[in-house]
């Protein structure tokens, strides 16, 4: 792993950043008194609740909570992770980043420039193919093809097509390749080496030319589709250090520079089916690489979008594709977000249906397809009378499986329930037969739980009254309003997000560290917080140390932050925080709560641990169930003082 990105040079960087020019380049600022504003580019709306103030360098939306710095405004408007922002910083400023390197910092240096030859490489063979669509002499077969296709020159330039003309050595000959490029061609996958006679060839020849680019637009891979009857008919890169099939997706790059606001994605089949939806307005569709669907798609596909629809011919072949893509998506689908599988008639694909019948005609489809869990058991019940006691049977040990896939608990739920509709269970008889299931340590060979403490106030969900933000954000009502929510249900010790999908406690405390640093001056995190079995702990200590040590304003704190070595998961949280921030004082209010709730959690902890040992001391013993029975009360009491 690269060296990490030095605090001060996060600072330095903020400071020589121009907000407002950042984000006006990307969404048409008004000067509004001191501030500027616009229509926020992070939800739909018709008057302007976003709010950008130079003076503190900081974005804020009244409407949705949506807020942060230039680094986190980057990453959310060009869906970039925490280093990519920081570097497109960088070049703006003409800056070079530094690294705090370990003792092997040289050789990730040396990999590091490596790549980068390997990056400059691709990008020089794209440039040579794309020349080569215009000037090449057997250029007029593959513009003849892709207008037969329907596709403009402006598509074609959009999605950066090229042309590889027949013949062994264009490529090498075109890049004026020396002995070191020609072995940096074969690494990148350009050129081919034949294993008699030792001489190298492109392996790109009278193709066109699909340049795949990675998140950041650089070009990591070619697809290629023959002209004439020759074989295969669509040829990629091999897996090569910048190149992964199981993980690129062609053409996400290209809908994120549309700025198309649609919270879908469509997932097609080939390199032709993405570039024909965008010439006929549907930007927003992918297609995975020459190989099946895997789950690393399905998690990139959701952190972009909220609906991703899974499209597919209707034959047997593509059933058994929309399958494996089921499967790849339920470890992915998290409460909130939605698969479907749209099936094309026979002799149909996406390119066809949208030329003869607009893109209508694939919404309309759209709205008929299957959700992944209709789709879940009617492929299941496939061949099975549901009417009789086997079938229902039958299908209630092939579905058990799946329901624990989804990350969503809530998902996993409603995929219980239907299931239980279906075979005519109660969900208490289902947890018996996954219990029986192979594979399944029965209740009496598991290991005992642990114990769960009491709900306590501040981390129960929002009064049902309260209609809220989305659940990736449930800010806490307030503070009198605590005790009356209802108490959450007991989730297993695997789950590190509460029943409801919103934030886990050390997220919550952390979203209110970063708006209210003061809160740790009056109440420290408690000592021994590092020995908590407690998901994320280490983020908080890590923004904890940094508010003590950084002090300011919330919005330095946040670009401290940001360079922590825990910053991807600052990053990823802070996409879901969308509510405006609490008060000060219950933001006081909650902190004290909270910090009480983690010494109660560590005292149950030392209790667990001491009953567990051979020879528990029994003075230790009663010392922990007297201090566990005061933190208990002093809770209680805290919570009615507040009620």
């Amino acid at each position: 792993m690269a060296g990490r990105i030095p605090e001060h040079f996060i600072q330095d960087l903020l400071a020589r950043t121009d907000l407002v020019a950042l984000i006006d380049a990307r969404v048409p600022l008004k000067k509004t008194g001191r501030n500027y504003s616009a229509c926020c580019p992070f939800h739909q709306e018709k008057t302007p609740s976003f709010t950008v103030a130079p003076d503190k360098q900081f974005y804020y939306c009244f409407g949705c909570g949506a807020s942060g710095n230039a680094v986190g405004f980057l990453m959310e408007y060009d869906h970039l992770n925490f280093p990519e922002a920081v570097e497109q910083l960088a070049t703006r400023a003409g800056m070079e980043i530094p690294r705090e390197e370990g003792h092997d910092g040289r050789k990730e240096k040396a990999k590091r420039d490596r790549l980068q030859t390997l990056y400059d490489l691709l990008t020089r063979a794209e440039r040579f193919y794309r020349q080569q669509l215009k000037s090449a002499p057997d250029r007029q077969k593959a513009v003849q093809y892709l207008k037969g296709r329907g596709l403009t020159g402006e598509i074609a330039a959009r999605y950066g097509l090229g042309f590889a003309p027949p013949g062994y050595d264009n490529l090498s000959q075109g890049l004026s390749l020396d002995n070191e490029g020609i072995e940096q061609a074969l690494t990148a996958g350009l050129l081919v080496r034949k294993e008699d006679s030792g001489r190298t060839y492109d392996k790109f020849r009278d193709r066109i030319q699909f340049p795949i680019r990675d998140s950041r637009g650089r070009t990591i891979g070619f697809g290629g589709r023959v002209l004439g009857d020759g074989k295969p008919k669509y040829l990629n890169s091999p897996e090569t250090p910048v190149f992964h099939k199981g993980r690129e997706l062609y053409g996400l790059w290209e809908w994120r520079q549309s700025r198309d606001k649609t919270d879908r994605l469509y997932v097609v089949e080939g390199y032709m089916d993405v570039i024909a939806l965008a010439q006929h307005g549907v930007p927003n569709a992918v297609a995975t690489l020459g190989t099946a669907t895997s789950e690393d798609h399905c998690h990139t596909l959701f952190r972009q979008v909220n609906e991703v629809v899974f499209c597919f011919d209707g034959d047997n072949a593509g059933r058994r594709a929309a399958w494996r893509a089921l499967e790849s998506a339920l470890p992915a689908l998290d409460d909130g977000k939605q698969a479907r599988f749209l099936f094309l008639p026979e002799g149909e694909d996406p390119d066809t249906l949208v030329r003869a019948q607009g893109p209508e005609a694939l919404l309309a489809l759209t709205d008929k397809a299957d959700t992944l869990a209709t789709y879940l058991f009617s492929h299941l019940s496939e061949g099975l009378d549901l009417n009789t006691v086997d079938g229902r049977a039958r299908l209630a040990r092939l579905a058990l499986p799946f329901l624990d896939k989804p990350a969503g608990p809530v998902y996993r739920a409603l995929l219980e329930e239907e299931l239980a509709r279906l075979t005519r269970l109660e969900r208490a008889s289902l947890e018996k037969l996954r219990e029986s299931l192979p594979g399944r340590r029965t209740a009496a060979e598991a290991p005992a739980p642990r114990r769960e403490p009491e709900a306590a106030p501040w981390d129960a969900p929002p009064p049902d009254h309260d209609p809220g933000p989305p659940p990736d954000w449930d800010s806490p009502p307030d503070h009198q309003d605590y005790a009356a929510a209802a108490p959450r249900a007991r989730r297993p010790a695997r789950q590190s997000r509460p029943a409801g999908g919103g934030l886990t406690l050390v997220e919550r405390l952390v979203l209110v560290l970063l708006s209210h640093p003061q809160v740790l001056e009056e109440h420290p995190l408690p000592e021994g917080l590092e020995r908590l079995h407690l998901p994320q702990k280490d983020l908080l200590t890590q923004v904890a140390h940094t508010a003590r040590d950084q002090g300011g304003t919330p919005a330095a704190l946040l670009g401290a932050a940001m360079a922590l070595e825990q910053g991807e998961n600052l990053s990823t949280l802070l996409r879901e925080a969308l509510k405006p921030p609490m008060d000060a004082r219950v933001a006081r209010l909650y902190w004290e709560d909270a910090l009480q709730h983690l010494h109660t959690l560590a005292l149950e902890q030392a209790l667990e641990e001491e009953q567990r040992r051979p020879d528990p001391d029994v003075g230790r013993l009663a010392e922990l169930i007297r201090a566990l029975a005061d933190a208990r009360h002093r809770a209680r009491e805290v919570s009615a003082r507040d009620r």
